[in-house]
């Protein structure tokens, strides 16, 4: 696990995953495999909605706890197959609240996915909006933003410690 701080305004998460890169693009796109990102107490069978094409959205429910809930997920920017996604992190009445727009005012998530041949290693980076305040920006990373994005794919990483037969 490695993470990387850039600044006031951006990091980057590295994980290594027990997966070819072609599952961990599944694994982030398709609405069958999504299920990881949920959170612990997020009921089964909750429905998550992709629209995987440049402007389309994700969106998901998330659960925290009994008091917090939210439907989250984002604004695809870029797709390459196999080995990017960029995407506005949040949700159209969700959490972080995307109005339409004002995309610049959220997070801008870009997941690099490296062949390792049998593995994939896992760059996760989120830039902060340059249109924010420092003070806003700072607002941002003391939510825990960062930790919360590590808990995530950490539960990815997780997922594919099983065998990836199980997953396919």
């Amino acid at each position: 696990m490695t993470q990387t701080i850039e600044g006031e305004r951006s990091f980057t998460l590295t994980r290594i995953l027990n997966a070819p890169r072609d599952l961990v693009f599944r694994a982030w796109t398709d609405p069958d495999h999504l299920a990881w990102f949920f959170g612990e107490g997020t009921p089964a069978g909750e429905p998550i909605d992709v629209d995987l094409r440049v402007g389309g959205a994700w969106r998901q429910r998330m659960v925290e706890s009994d008091d917090r809930q939210y439907v989250t997920g984002g604004v695809y920017r870029e797709i390459v197959p196999g080995e990017r996604i960029v995407f506005d992190f949040g949700a159209v009445g969700g959490w972080p609240e995307i109005r339409p727009g004002h995309v610049d005012e959220v997070p801008v998530v870009t997941i690099q996915l490296n062949d390792l041949g049998e593995r994939t290693e896992m760059l996760l980076r989120v830039d902060l909006p340059a249109a924010l305040s420092d003070a806003q920006a700072k607002a941002w990373l003391d939510l825990g933003i960062r930790e919360g994005w590590g808990i995530t794919i950490d539960r990815l990483v997780d997922r594919f410690a099983a065998e990836v037969d199980d997953i396919r």
